[in-house]
């Protein structure tokens, strides 16, 4: 594992390479070879040095809910981010340059979003119902909610091809990681299709608009 110290001061001797003083664009060239050479840093981690890392406050589980799950999906169709759950149960995204902190942004605000349809849909229609039965039904609600969405998110923001410089990163950073399945809303009962009906027509509603100019978030949500 390099260190990206490292590989920041690589490429700011490189960037000085292309300097109009000839002296000054031979020294910086030169302290960049010597320091390449000398920790054994190849062009690939040089170019390892633009991908970074946020984490977003989650539900604070190893093994999250599916609805949560599906809004961690939105963000990676959008973004082209990749992300892990790490030891407290948070969410860490990864991407190129600003895309990860912009991804936390994201996550954080759907996750809030999510959360208060789910308290007002409570409120509203299982008030009445014993804690165990309500938190039952109000994932179902939620699990339709975030599918919902997801599938508006995936017909406007194509399937990107797997960054490899992104998965390099991900492999030597944070190796290890295993793949955990997610929880799926129980649906027993009938009254949790209603549920499910419920929470879809309500993602269904939430209104995504496409960005243009390549300068443009990819999607926003309003």
């Amino acid at each position: 594992m390099i260190d990206k110290a490292l590989l920041a001061k690589i490429r700011k001797c490189l960037a000085l390479a292309a300097s109009a003083n000839e002296h000054e664009a031979a020294a910086a060239l030169a302290k960049a070879r010597t320091l390449m050479e000398e920790h054994g840093v190849t062009e690939a981690q040089l170019a390892m040095v633009e991908i970074e890392e946020a984490t977003a406050r989650s539900s604070r589980t190893i093994r999250p809910l599916k609805w949560e799950t599906y809004v961690c999906r939105m963000v990676e169709r959008a973004l082209g981010v990749v992300s892990f759950i790490d030891a407290v149960g948070d969410r860490t995204f990864i991407g190129r340059g600003p895309t990860a902190e912009i991804a936390t942004y994201a996550f954080a605000f759907l996750f809030r979003r999510l959360k208060a349809a789910r308290a007002e849909y409570i409120r509203r229609h299982l008030k009445r119902c014993r804690p165990g039965r309500k938190r039952q039904r109000a994932d179902v609600f939620c699990e339709a909610w975030a599918l919902a969405v997801f599938r508006k998110v995936a017909a406007l923001a194509p399937e990107r091809e797997p960054d490899g410089l992104i998965e390099q990163y991900l492999t030597e950073r944070h190796p290890g990681l295993v793949n955990i399945n997610a929880r799926g809303a129980s649906m027993k009962g009938r009254s949790t299709w209603n549920d499910f009906s419920s929470g879809s027509a309500a993602g269904r509603a939430v209104d995504l608009n496409h960005g243009v100019g390549a300068g443009s978030a990819p999607l926003a949500l309003a």
